[in-house]
């Protein structure tokens, strides 16, 4: 008891968020639980805790003095190990010769801040037609015009300098928010300059795209622009630094709130619920927990709502243990389910990349006195290149024909786990080909310029789909992640031709000027003219994760395999809602963070809307 008082003593009389990885004197009751402290539930976590107690439950640790996540120059060196990368791993996947071969990484943020703590912080942004597309989907109020207010609402935008206008930057006002939490600019100094030249105008010869304005206006497709990052200046330090979720709305002392609880070190098992009322909705009532490292098991309650945010790999299994699932999954584990709900853990997906694709600098570019390419150095040119723009006049009709043909491998994505049924591919490839239709990007080609040159190659709407499952009730065991990668005969026929473009713009001026003549040899890439079959045996040797996992709890109809509805709620719950992630149908998100911060500040509204209408939930007397 005394410790209990000394704690809530020192809470009010600094007015500081808790963070803790010692549940000893935490209140017993909140208003709002939230599982996981990642990239979306630090910033929910933040907006709620104005005015209502909230609770963050995080697996991972507190990481806040690691310069390896915070220095982004250190972090794009080549993202080195330290204890906030998770990795599990999936079963095999797809492989040259059409067989599961390649074993690929399933790769996670382990520490407050989640995958905003160690990703590239790339400050891409859903274009215009993927967000209508998602709204299409049957998701009123997610179109561009909805959503880009809270991607303002979120951000803090540094326009360029003169140094680096004049080296290629440049922005549009009327896109961006100047006041949020989270700070976003290009990287200065604004280095290598030759290289941005370059990689622009070789886009712009490879695929016919035209300069943008800005490449988070909602018009990306058929555009080449220099990119800005998640990173701020940090004042004090003198020096940029990351901005993670955690150093956004978390750590900063003018986000500090008394009202917020963050535990550290904890994993949820289940979430716990009361049986269907008449309308045959449940109702969570609060969490069980254990340490991260194992111990006694904890019961919380909650008065209002509990929010799912522990990503697209982990959110799945939270639900499915707490009886929330596929009914025939959940009883062969000896769960019993609660809410038969197949969705959960279905219509998971990732976009492949090409990303080791490295060039050694030529001699004459090395030499040269006005380059510095011996560190490491903040500076991305990204190209989105629309069907056209990628397969040439009639590109467009045939992507989209291809994709609309994908139909007939309803049953084997159902068979593999990947969606619920055959009209939920139906309804996805249509809606998918429509947003080709209207120049959504087709692929992404990355310049990225350090001690080395390098090209990525991403794909942008896969259609191939896997799913997140649960083989045990043990929830310390790495669930099932089965991505399915390239399973989809259009996916591999647009990831192919990425390569073959990875491949052309590597040989073409003035890009191909500034790295070593043999390289694309030394590297095994095919010739530029070589067949088809040639460029896709390459492709499917070297294709990686973009971890970029996202739709293992769809925002799509119930009927169709969705797991939430339009407001993120869990279909057939009154208080249970998931905002990460595995809420997103479709792979609208070329890099997520940005995206995802727009998602937990329309989902933050919307729960507080709810709460300014309802009153608490009344707990049973102990």
């Amino acid at each position: 008891m005394h410790r209990l008082l000394a704690f809530l003593s020192a809470a009010l009389t600094v007015s500081a968020t808790f963070i803790t990885n010692d549940t000893t004197g935490i209140p017993s009751s909140f208003e709002y639980i939230i599982i996981g402290g990642g990239t979306a539930g630090l910033a929910v976590a933040n907006r709620l805790s104005v005015n209502h107690s909230v609770l963050v439950i995080e697996r991972g640790t507190d990481q806040r003095d690691d310069e390896n996540i915070n220095n982004p120059l250190i972090a794009t060196a080549g993202f080195p190990p330290n204890i906030c990368h998770g990795l599990g791993s999936m079963p095999p996947q797809v492989g040259s010769n059409g067989t599961k071969l390649r074993v690929q990484p399933v790769q996670f943020g382990n520490c407050l801040g989640g995958g905003s703590s160690i990703n590239a912080m790339q400050g891409s942004r859903p274009t215009l037609a993927g967000m209508n597309a998602l709204e299409a989907l049957g998701n009123p109020g997610w179109g561009w015009d909805d959503f880009l207010p809270y991607m303002q609402r979120s951000e803090t935008f540094t326009p360029p300098n003169a140094q680096q206008i004049e080296r290629g930057a440049s922005f549009n006002a009327s896109v961006h928010g100047f006041s949020g939490p989270v700070g976003v600019s290009f990287p200065d100094p604004f280095l290598v300059p030759q290289v941005h030249s370059a990689a622009k105008e070789t886009a712009e010869s490879v695929y016919g795209v035209t300069p943008t304005q800005d490449m988070g206006d909602g018009f990306s497709g058929g555009h080449v622009g220099s990119m800005y990052y998640h990173i701020h200046f940090n004042e004090t330090l003198q020096t940029q630094r990351r901005s993670s979720s955690a150093w956004s709305f978390l750590y900063p002392e003018s986000q500090q709130r008394s009202n917020l609880i963050v535990l550290t070190e904890h994993i949820v098992n289940t979430i716990m619920t009361t049986n269907a009322s008449t309308d045959g909705n449940i109702t969570a009532t609060g969490v069980t927990l254990l340490p991260s490292a194992g111990g006694d098991m904890l019961t919380l309650s909650v008065t209002r709502e509990v929010i799912v945010s522990a990503g697209s790999v982990f959110s799945p299994g939270v639900l499915q243990r707490s009886g929330i699932g596929n009914s025939s999954l959940l009883q062969s584990l000896g769960i019993s389910p609660v809410l038969d709900l197949p969705g959960v853990g279905s219509n998971f997906q990732d976009q492949v990349l090409l990303v080791n694709v490295s060039f050694p600098v030529s001699d004459a570019f090395q030499s040269d006195p006005n380059v510095t390419v011996n560190a490491p150095t903040l500076g991305l040119i990204t190209a989105h290149a629309t069907a056209n723009e990628a397969f040439g006049d009639q590109g467009t009709q045939m992507i989209s024909s291809a994709v609309r043909n994908s139909t007939s491998a309803a049953d084997q994505v159902i068979a593999s786990g990947g969606i619920v049924n055959a009209q939920s591919m139906e309804l996805q490839v249509n809606v998918i080909a429509n947003a080709y239709e209207i120049d959504h990007p087709l692929m992404e080609l990355l310049f990225t310029v350090g001690v080395t040159l390098r090209l990525w190659a991403q794909s942008a709407l896969p259609l191939s789909r896997g799913s997140v499952y649960i083989n045990t009730t043990d929830p310390f065991s790495f669930p099932v992640v089965d991505a399915q990668y390239l399973t989809i005969d259009s996916d591999i026929e647009i990831f192919t031709r990425a390569a073959r473009r990875l491949g052309l713009a590597a040989s073409t001026p003035p890009f191909s000027d500034l790295i070593n003549s043999t390289a694309s040899a030394a590297l095994g890439l095919p010739a530029v003219n070589a067949s088809d079959d040639a460029w896709r045996t390459w492709a499917l040797d070297h294709y990686s994760p973009a971890v970029h996992f996202i739709g293992s709890n769809s925002m799509m109809p119930h009927e169709v395999g969705g797991v939430v509805s339009p407001e993120l709620l869990v279909y057939g719950t009154t208080n249970i809602r998931v905002v990460d992630a595995s809420i997103m149908p479709l792979g609208i998100f070329p890099h997520c963070t940005l995206g995802l911060y727009g998602v937990a500040e329309k989902a933050a509204d919307m729960i507080l809307q709810t709460a300014s209408k309802a009153d608490p939930i009344s707990l049973p007397s102990p």
